[in-house]
């Protein structure tokens, strides 16, 4: 079973259109728009359509994580909720997301989602608020979903702003949350590009670590000279239970799915990165 382990909602279920469109072209978020030339799309694409491109590459299975970068979390987690609970049989869990800038206590929202609306994980993006991933201002959160027994996701990678550095995703800060958490389920979302040494380092050293490769392109991630061979060779090895299918709703799933088949990788492997190591975290295994 194929099961794509991160896909946001659909932006319309919690922003208005147009607000969101005058966000990516004139805010932080507008290097987006060089990078991903369908963003016009990202924002206006429904659910009915995020469903279609999962059935046409197979994907049995989604985890649907909110991702607060623009507008209310509250809505976000709400959209996340709803979407979920009217496709049960496509959607299998719920993240909700945070703002730790909000005077709200997170720790608290974290447990009243889980406990009063289902949510299976949580999902933060270190470079939207400012904040690395070793940030003690997130440690409570971690104690939560570590008490609570929930997996955390964490946006480890390059971003495309504005205005705000990439080092809020260097993978190496997971390594401090790691050792400081060490029964916490951690997914650092995006693969660690460009420090997939980095990522790879962290992974193999913590059994806790999961690499998804959401937003990625799977035909870059086998071409040499893109920075990705470590994955590859340790991915198709040491690490071959810890790499996740995804797309961040950002890429059709039949070419993404196309392209990991297509990768160099042992047919066994290739089936746990698309949906047995996912299964695992999930407890479908």
């Amino acid at each position: 079973m194929i099961i794509d382990y991160r896909m946001v909602p659909a932006m319309k279920e919690y922003i208005d259109v147009k607000e969101a469109q005058k966000i990516f072209a004139n805010g932080y978020l507008s290097g987006y728009l060089g990078t991903y030339k369908d963003m016009k799309m990202y924002t206006q694409v429904t659910i009915d359509e995020m469903i279609h491109s999962m059935e046409e590459g197979d994907v049995r299975r989604a985890v649907l994580q909110a991702e607060w970068s623009i507008g209310d979390y509250r809505k976000q987690n709400d959209a996340v909720y709803k979407t979920v609970q009217s496709y049960p049989d496509k959607f299998i869990a719920g993240y909700l997301c945070l703002n730790p800038l909000e005077d709200d206590d997170m720790a608290s929202v974290v447990e009243r989602e889980v406990k009063e609306r289902g949510f299976r994980g949580v999902n933060i993006q270190p470079w939207a608020y400012r904040i690395k991933s070793n940030d003690k201002r997130f440690y409570p959160v971690y104690a939560k979903c570590l008490e609570l027994g929930i997996p955390i996701t964490i946006h480890s990678s390059i971003n495309f702003t504005a205005n705000r550095t990439i080092d809020y995703g260097r993978p190496l800060y997971l390594d401090e949350v790691a050792c400081d958490f060490p029964g916490l389920t951690i997914v650092a979302n995006h693969g660690g590009w460009p420090w997939v040494n980095e990522m790879v380092a962290v992974a193999w050293k913590h059994p806790n670590v999961y690499i998804e490769i959401g937003a990625v392109s799977p035909k870059y991630i086998g071409v040499p000279g893109t920075g990705w061979e470590p994955l590859m060779v340790y991915g198709n090895s040491l690490l071959q239970d810890r790499v996740l299918f995804a797309t961040d709703s950002m890429l059709p799933h039949r070419r993404c799915v196309e392209e990991i088949k297509s990768l160099p990788l042992k047919d066994s492997v290739k089936e746990k990165w698309l949906g047995v190591n996912a299964a695992r975290i999930l407890g479908l295994l």
